[in-house]
């Protein structure tokens, strides 16, 4: 099991552009040009405590079928979490629009997930394996079982509370590790 905790998470504007675009924001009348949210981006980024916890699980593991719905050689569970850093910043950014909040933490998050499985794709590939696509855990018994597996209380303080993670600026993802096949070369 692996826990890092206060690296540094890269916030992409363009991601968040692209995200606000989607949910229907406009930044720019908000005040949100793209050097105002640069510098949004930057104080959000250094004001944060990403961390994450993750380990693998081989083979037979009673879990699997409820954490990992793709059958592999084995599968990992990352945790992340971002602490209590964006509910401060929403009190000391009082210009920036309510609804962008709830898009800048996903995208932090998606961000500490990114970090984590890149970690695991190394370790993967020494494995000669490749992983699936990151497949989100929900549901109050996968929840439970995960945080259990990685003792996400007393590694990163967060708890299941009601079938909610808390604090709410936190993410359990799964990925099963395959087998990578061999191209059979034409004689």
């Amino acid at each position: 099991m692996r826990k890092i905790k206060g690296f540094k998470l890269a916030l992409r504007p363009h991601a968040v552009k692209q995200r606000a675009k989607k949910a229907r924001i406009d930044l720019p009348a908000a005040g949100l040009a793209d050097s105002a949210l640069e510098q949004l981006l930057a104080r959000v980024s250094k004001g944060l405590l990403p961390g994450v916890v993750f380990d693998t699980f081989g083979h037979p593991d009673a879990d699997q079928p409820l954490l990992s719905p793709m059958p592999g050689l084995a599968y990992s569970l990352i945790l992340a979490g971002l602490g209590e850093g964006v509910s401060a910043f929403r009190a000391q950014e009082p210009g920036a629009p309510e609804q962008l909040w709830p898009i800048l933490e996903e995208h932090a998050l998606d961000e500490a997930v990114r970090f984590a499985s890149a970690l695991i794709a190394d370790e993967a590939e020494k494995d000669n394996c490749e992983l699936s696509p990151l497949n989100p855990i929900s549901g109050a018994e996968a929840l439970a079982a995960a945080l259990r597996k990685l003792d996400a209380g007393a590694k990163l303080g967060v708890t299941l509370d009601g079938g909610r993670l808390v604090p709410s600026a936190s993410l359990v993802v799964s990925q099963s590790w395959l087998a990578r096949s061999k191209a059979k070369g034409r004689k």
